[in-house]
């Protein structure tokens, strides 16, 4: 059968090239017929053999794996917050236990003027107004400082928060409300007020307004921050509900 069909073959073929010899013109459309033939042939394996390998299962488990994948990474692009730069919650509050350890114990530390004043006046029950002046020069001090130190950061050259007139001038801010607050010493009301405002509004600059602190900074100002503004609240609490007793008594 195989020596058959290889004759039959040579005599196609034989008759192929005599019908190309006599008619010449036409050789090349019989040509471009033979090659469009084998080539439609060949697409015909090829498909089939794609066919064969979609159907065994190492084929279908790299499409299903590729495809886990794809599907896997965009939900993880689509599911990752964007961080705000007021996300205290989320971020700074978590990098307080990366902080260096001189700042968390020098910083906790400077809370003790803040909450002692407060709480010697809900002991004894009485408002002693010495220890309400010391708390809110205190206050001023620290102000003072928070100023300083974003006037610091400004200067050197690898700074994000540059020495122009937005940093520098808002740094100066702090030191001039606890100035003020301490020209109303004969009103404590109106000085811890002026106080609570300075607190607030450095807190705000070195949140929002101006860049850079790092995150455990950050995280670090805002406990610091709250916690003097509720000593100071409490003072006032205090002068409005005890009675008021000073700690040296005037002797004419």
């Amino acid at each position: 059968m195989f020596a058959f069909l290889v004759r039959r073959c040579f005599q196609i073929t034989s008759k192929v090239q005599k019908l190309t010899s006599q008619f010449p013109n036409e050789s090349r459309n019989i040509t471009n017929y033979h090659l469009l033939a084998h080539c439609t042939q060949r697409r015909i394996v090829t498909h089939r053999n794609i066919k064969y390998l979609q159907r065994s299962a190492p084929f279908w488990i790299q499409i299903n794996c590729f495809h886990v994948s794809s599907q896997a990474s965009k939900i993880k692009k689509v599911g990752e917050p964007e961080k705000r730069e007021l996300d205290l919650i989320r971020y700074d509050f978590k990098e307080l236990k990366n902080s260096p350890k001189p700042a968390l114990y020098l910083g906790y530390g400077g809370l003790i003027p803040f909450v002692s004043a407060p709480l010697v006046m809900a002991i004894t029950e009485t408002y002693f107004p010495e220890l309400a002046f010391a708390q809110i020069a205190y206050g001023a001090t620290i102000l003072s400082f928070f100023g300083g130190a974003r006037w610091g950061f400004s200067i050197p050259e690898s700074s994000p928060a540059k020495p122009d007139w937005l940093n520098l001038g808002n740094s100066v801010v702090p030191s001039l409300l606890a100035w003020i607050a301490l020209l109303f010493c004969d009103n404590l009301t109106e000085s811890a007020i002026m106080i609570i405002m300075g607190l607030g509004i450095a807190l705000h600059y070195d949140l929002a307004l101006l860049p850079g602190y790092p995150s455990w900074l950050r995280g670090l100002r805002t406990v610091l921050t709250v916690v003097a503004t509720f000593s100071l609240v409490a003072t006032l609490v205090i002068k409005n509900t005890y009675p008021e007793k000073k700690l040296v008594s005037d002797k004419k």
